[in-house]
């Protein structure tokens, strides 16, 4: 039927039989078949067909991936993140369509490096209804290096000949705890009557207030891994587009100093009981008058024990104080009632609502009281004596 080629020579040929058909077995009248011809072709113009094959299925693969020759679109997101991890801002930007982009965090001393890139790969490209225009998505990860992931989809625009990473920055809104955002160690103020700030961040780790004293803790992880407009805290699975910048709790330390700092301020109020934010007082009464004793003065017997919270409506303002459990004030008083009067000793309970431990970087404690706060004075007045 066909004929064995050689295995040691190129130029031999196969013999193909393109048309033989079994002649029936008894045809005795029947003249004989003339010989078929039998086409022939050479073993150099197969292989050189299949390479013509191959070539084809090449173009469509460069067609899908590279639709712009050298204009690599991975090669312009590896670029920006290699730059990126390198601490290389300038370098990193020029792959962008912001190349002089300027913000309180990008500078070197802002940036971590303790991460590296895990994943670089083109997932698809369209054609822009703009002509000679074309968009690719490049996916990204990268990996902090506590092990935390996270990825992102870049945009590269082609055009003009000229790729360019479309989304690399993103402009975030963050919410500070303090009047200042420290990140890395690099500080920037907020908007105090805004009490946000906006942040433009390169991909990398980024630590939250890494100088905050002992007497304060984070609530939540410090530090995220930020990719294009992606974040997750290290340690964590998911990513959002949400900055989580993380709250303050006080420490026991700072615990203890907002104790010391409130009985310091409630023995200045001792002193003054009149002065604005002091909770000393008497309570008005149509039945009764009560005015401290001739040379009498107040005397705390207990002090009031709070807790400090940190609420978001009261942004700047410090720790909220909350009484948990009320103090105590005496002070010798003159009573009068129905034309009467008699001397005697009244009781007064402390609560420090309304009030705000301030715990500053250096370590210290004050308390304050925010502007129209009310604090509330004696409105329960005890006769003890």
């Amino acid at each position: 039927m066909s004929g064995a080629a050689s295995p040691d020579r190129w130029a031999d040929e196969h013999d193909i039989d393109l048309g033989a058909v079994e002649a029936p077995e008894e045809a005795p009248e029947a003249a004989p078949a003339p010989p078929r011809r039998r086409m022939r072709f050479p073993n150099a113009a197969m292989a050189f067909g299949a390479v013509i094959l191959a070539l084809a299925a090449g173009v469509v693969t460069i067609v899908k991936w590279s639709p712009i020759g050298e204009l690599n679109a991975e090669a312009v997101v590896t670029g920006f993140l290699e730059a990126a991890q390198q601490g290389d801002i300038e370098g990193a930007l020029a792959f962008t369509d912001q190349p002089h982009a300027t913000g309180d965090f990008l500078v070197p001393d802002a940036l971590d490096t303790r991460w590296s890139v895990v994943e670089v790969g083109q997932v698809s490209y369209s054609k822009s209804p703009r002509p000679g225009r074309i968009t690719t998505q490049v996916y990204a990860e990268i990996e902090a290096f506590d092990g935390t992931r996270i990825g992102f989809r870049y945009l590269v625009g082609i055009e003009d000949g000229a790729a360019v990473i479309e989304n690399a920055l993103a402009t975030s809104e963050a919410y500070p705890a303090f009047d200042h955002l420290d990140v890395n160690g690099v500080t920037a103020k907020v908007d105090e009557a805004m009490g946000i700030t906006n942040l433009m961040l390169l991909p990398g780790v980024y630590e939250f207030y890494p100088d905050l004293p002992s007497t304060m803790e984070l609530e939540t992880e410090g530090a995220v891994l930020a990719l294009g407009n992606r974040f997750v805290l290290l340690g964590e699975d998911r990513s959002d587009e949400w900055l989580p910048i993380p709250w303050p709790t006080v420490s026991a330390e700072g615990e203890a100093l907002i104790d010391t700092a409130l009985g310091e301020y409630l023995d200045a109020c001792v002193a003054a009981p009149d002065t604005a934010g002091c909770p000393l007082g008497f309570p008005a009464d149509e039945a009764r008058t009560v005015a401290a004793a001739p040379g009498a003065a107040w005397e705390i017997t207990s002090y009031p024990k709070v807790d400090a919270q940190w609420w978001g409506y009261e942004l700047l303002q410090g720790f909220v104080l909350v009484t948990t459990e009320p103090g105590e004030a005496r002070i010798a008083a003159v009573v009068t009632e129905d034309g009467e009067s008699r001397e005697t000793v009244v009781s007064c309970p402390i609560w420090a609502d309304g009030l705000f431990a301030d715990l500053d970087f250096a370590g210290g404690a004050a308390i304050t009281r925010a502007d129209g706060t009310t604090i509330e004075r004696c409105n329960s007045l005890v006769e003890v004596e």
